[in-house]
């Protein structure tokens, strides 16, 4: 298929409405972790015993990564992507008529299972684009799923406030339908071929581990700054509820709107990735959430300050992962699903682990032990990028040696 025909398969208005599609995908993970409060009440059960749906619906939506995500190097993308959004529609809905919390946990892991729509969208778009518009379209997507993490929290916290955690639930749910209904009618089949055999392809996962090295360098880059992002995210309400701030829940939630501007800011990513230097960029990058750690020892206890710190941070972790899969776009449309599937099961582990890190080191070190395990976590992948290259011009090149730069 001609560059020019591809093009026209996702005009800009389409690539914005995916843009929205994978921003409510993305945020169906994340209204229940500010309404488990309200949801611990309705079931009268300890916050603690509520707490495990938001653990529930990450650990499905980890196994959905990496076990659904996959299928679009196999089926067409188009399908699975509608499939996504509506079972994720029908749990949303059966969350709400649960009548105990072992039932809801149950369908929350069916929500996180079923919420991969964002992660099936990125590949479908990439790999039936022309290859000089690919990171910027990629950019553009990731816009939506990282607008996703905060809209999701701040929009499940007010809505949930004003009305209650199942008027989420429905509203959310109500949304994805006429989205399913209206892309139906809109998206164009998937032109990418597709592999013979579903279990070829998951056999086929370990050695394209294994085959590209740009795959093992971007998870890392990826899940170290995503366990440093939730180092500082994880414990923030811990310093916002606490001296000097003692601000209450409602606000603690609008504090991600500050995020949504980081994530704005960060929107130009996109284009670096299509460049040669991607590489130096997403070093760049993490350099920038260190800068943000450093900054928040400067004076965390001032508003100005933490606000600062928190745009900061999330331009450098919104730049990181644009540039990640930007880079991931470039290698082989007929893996992309694969590729993205591997990284993004890398990426929310590193998550998951710096969930603990932070909590573990504001327990044991207040601020002073967010800042430690930050700079940590960030600076194994700088002193890796530096390693690299020091050993690669150590290494004589001849005519006849290649080397792959992305």
């Amino acid at each position: 298929m001609e560059s020019g025909a591809k093009l026209k398969l996702f005009p800009v208005a389409l690539q914005w409405l995916l843009t929205f599609v994978c921003m409510l995908a993305v945020a169906n993970l994340y209204y229940d972790q500010v309404l488990l409060s309200d949801i611990a009440k309705s079931f009268n059960v300890h916050q603690n015993q509520s707490g495990l749906l938001f653990t529930v619906i990450q650990v499905g939506y980890t196994l959905g990564l990496l076990f659904i995500v996959p299928l679009g190097d196999r089926f067409d993308r188009r399908k699975l992507v509608l499939a996504s959004l509506l079972l994720s529609a029908f749990w949303l809905v059966a969350m709400t008529i649960m009548p105990s919390l072992r039932l809801l946990l149950i369908a929350g892991f069916g929500l996180g299972f079923s919420t991969v729509a964002a992660q099936l969208i990125i590949p479908f778009v990439s790999s039936n684009m022309d290859s000089a518009k690919k990171g910027a379209v990629t950019g553009r997507l990731l816009t939506g799923v990282f607008l996703g993490v905060l809209v999701g929290r701040v929009a499940g916290g007010w809505i949930g406030q004003l009305y209650d955690w199942r008027t989420v639930h429905l509203l959310a749910g109500g949304i994805l339908l006429l989205l399913a209904g209206y892309l139906f009618m809109k998206l164009p089949k998937d032109s990418v071929r597709k592999q013979s055999s579903y279990i070829q392809i998951m056999r086929s996962m370990v050695p394209l581990l294994r085959e590209e090295p740009v795959l093992r360098e971007t998870i890392f880059f990826g899940a170290a700054a995503f366990a440093a992002f939730n180092v500082f995210w994880v414990p923030l309400s811990f310093i916002l509820n606490g001296a000097p701030y003692h601000f209450g829940n409602g606000i603690n939630g609008t504090f991600g709107v500050i995020g949504i501007a980081g994530t704005l800011a960060a929107g130009f990513a996109g284009r670096l990735s299509d460049g040669n230097h991607a590489r130096g960029w997403n070093v760049a990058a993490l350099l920038t959430m260190i800068f943000s750690f450093v900054l928040l020892g400067m004076g965390w206890s001032h508003l100005s300050v933490l606000i600062a710190v928190t745009f900061v941070l999330d331009v450098g972790s919104r730049m990181n992962m644009t540039l990640n899969q930007g880079r991931l776009s470039r290698l082989n449309p007929a893996h992309h699903s694969r590729l993205n599937s591997l990284y993004m099961v890398g990426y929310y582990l590193g998550g998951s682990f710096g969930s603990w890190v932070g909590s573990a080191a504001y327990q044991y070190g207040q601020v002073s032990g967010m800042i430690a395990a930050g700079c940590l976590l960030l600076s194994l992948p700088v002193v890796y990028f530096l390693v690299s290259l020091r050993n690669h011009r150590r290494i004589p090149l001849n005519a006849n040696d290649f080397v792959r730069k992305v």
